[in-house]
C-alpha cells in the first residue's frame, strides 16, 4: 500500500450519513452529513450525550460499518467499494483500537495479546515483533508482566496492555472508545497520560470518545456531536509538553 503524504489527513469524512431500516416506514437517519478532517498527530476528543450518534460514527471511522451516503478516506484512501478483505487489511494497517473494556484474550499472556494484530496480518510469530511488544510493555511500566494472563492484572494494567496492542503496528490513527470509563480516577489519569505520551512520541493521531468532559478539555481539539450532527469543533486547553 502506498504511504500517504506526510501532511495529508489521516482521516477525512465527506458528507457522511447513516440510515437504518432503509426503504421501510421505520427508516431513521442517525448521522446527517458529517464532514470531518483529522491531520497527522492530532489529539482530539469526541463528546456528546447518549444517542448523539457517537457509537455509530465510531463504527464508521473504524471501518466496522459503512455509511449510507458520503465517503470515508483513511490515510488518503477512499473506502468506498472496498471488499471486506480490503477493509480488514486497511483497518489492520492504518488503525489502532482501545476500548472501555479491554477485550484481552484470557487464554493468552499480556505479551501475546499485544502481538495479536501482527499475527493476524502476518500469519505467524516474528522475533522482531515480540521484541517490539516487550519494549512497549516496558514503556508502560509492565516489563515484568509479559507472561501474566489478563486475570492476573489489574484493570489499569489490562488497559495499558490494550494500549500497547493498539500501537504495535504504529498506526497513523488510534480510536479510543471510553478508554478510561471503567477505571478509577488514578488509573484514568495514568491511561490518559500514556495516550498523550504515545501521541507525541509516535506522532499517531488519537480520537478519544468520552463522556468525561474534564478529560476531553485536556485534548487539543474537542468535537461535540449532538443529534447526529457536529454541533461544535473547538480547541481544548491541551496539556503542556
Amino acid at each position: 500500500m502506498t504511504a500517504p503524504a506526510a501532511d495529508s489527513p489521516v482521516l477525512r469524512l465527506k458528507n457522511v450519513k447513516k440510515r437504518y431500516n432503509i426503504g421501510l416506514p421505520s427508516e431513521q437517519e442517525v448521522l446527517h452529513g458529517i464532514d470531518l478532517s483529522v491531520g497527522p498527530g492530532e489529539f482530539l476528543a469526541m463528546v456528546g450525550p447518549s444517542g448523539s450518534g457517537k457509537s455509530t460514527l465510531l463504527n464508521i471511522l473504524g471501518l466496522l460499518d459503512q455509511p449510507s451516503d458520503g465517503e470515508v478516506f483513511i490515510a488518503g484512501r477512499s473506502t468506498r467499494g472496498l471488499s471486506d478483505g480490503e477493509l480488514s487489511r486497511l483497518r489492520g494497517e492504518r488503525l489502532g483500537f482501545v476500548f472501555q473494556f479491554h477485550h484481552l484474550l484470557t487464554a493468552f499472556t499480556a505479551l501475546d495479546n499485544i502481538q495479536m494484530p501482527c499475527w493476524a496480518a502476518m500469519g505467524r510469530r516474528d522475533p522482531d515483533i515480540e521484541a517490539h511488544a516487550q519494549a512497549l510493555l516496558a514503556s508502560v511500566g509492565l516489563d515484568d508482566y509479559g507472561e501474566r494472563k489478563p486475570k492476573a492484572l489489574s484493570g489499569g494494567q489490562q488497559q495499558r496492555v490494550a494500549i500497547c496492542r493498539a500501537l504495535i503496528n504504529r498506526p497513523p490513527l488510534v480510536l479510543a472508545d471510553e478508554p478510561t470509563g471503567n477505571l478509577d480516577t488514578e488509573s484514568s489519569e495514568q491511561v490518559f497520560d500514556l495516550l498523550r505520551r504515545f501521541n507525541r512520541e509516535f506522532g499517531c493521531a488519537f480520537i478519544i470518545v468520552t463522556h468525561d468532559l474534564e478529560l476531553a478539555e485536556k485534548c487539543d481539539r474537542v468535537i461535540e456531536l449532538v443529534d447526529g450532527r457536529i454541533l461544535d469543533d473547538r480547541s481544548g486547553i491541551g496539556v503542556p509538553s
